[in-house]
């Protein structure tokens, strides 16, 4: 079985951590995947601090999530972050709606975007890429979408797939994954993480098992 991690987002209104870390290693998870507003303030003190209440509880935090600007403003400090906590992989995980391109060229050099941003992270040695939504996956004037012109404009790009968001969006996991997964026919599968969850309209600390309803 391939290991399951805890995403401590869903926990972020049930503070304080210290707690939920130890929750989550009784619950029997090895690993959980950390987000911007976590530690994207803490000093280095009170990330070392972090990092030992993953130690003391079992866990591990092999991948996480850093918005697009810290990534592109201080890669050097998400790279200090990644290496104090043992982070392996980064996946930039949203774009603001007022962000967002129009057109299947905008999305396009949004890729592009995200390629040159990753690019000191892929230096380093780890894994970098994106973690979708359900706009990803809405058809774009030409027939296209967000998602297909992402990844063509950042060739190196890994995919956290979020299945949830795609049913979310309309589209179909088994065919993005048919697609872009190890089936297919592509020298190498651009999917490095599945996320599954339940969506209910109450958000709160789940794990990653249940069918997706397809609701907020």
């Amino acid at each position: 079985m391939k290991d399951v991690s805890f995403q401590l987002y869903s926990a972020r209104n049930f503070p304080p951590f210290a707690e939920v870390l130890s929750a989550i290693g009784s619950a029997g998870y090895t690993q959980v995947e950390g987000y911007g507003a976590l530690y994207a303030a803490l000093s280095d003190a009170e990330i070392a601090e972090f990092k030992a209440g993953l130690d003391r509880n079992g866990l591990s935090m092999p991948t996480a999530h850093f918005g697009l600007d810290m990534l592109e403003g201080n890669p050097s400090r998400v790279l200090q972050i990644a290496e104090s906590l043992g982070i392996r992989a980064i996946y930039c995980p949203y774009l603001m709606p007022d962000q967002r391109p129009s057109d299947a060229t905008g999305w396009r050099a949004f890729g592009g975007r995200l390629q040159a941003a990753g690019k000191p992270v892929r230096d380093a040695g780890l894994d970098f890429g994106w973690h979708n939504h359900d706009f990803e996956f809405h058809a774009l004037a030409d027939g296209s979408v967000p998602l297909d012109q992402i990844l063509a404009g950042g060739p190196d790009l890994s995919w956290e797939a979020d299945i949830a968001w795609i049913v979310r969006g309309g589209a179909d996991p088994f065919a993005w994954i048919s697609k872009y997964g190890p089936a297919s026919r592509r020298s190498t599968s651009r999917i490095s993480r599945l996320r599954a969850r339940r969506r209910t309209r109450t958000v709160g600390p789940m794990s990653g098992r249940g069918r997706s309803t397809g609701r907020h």
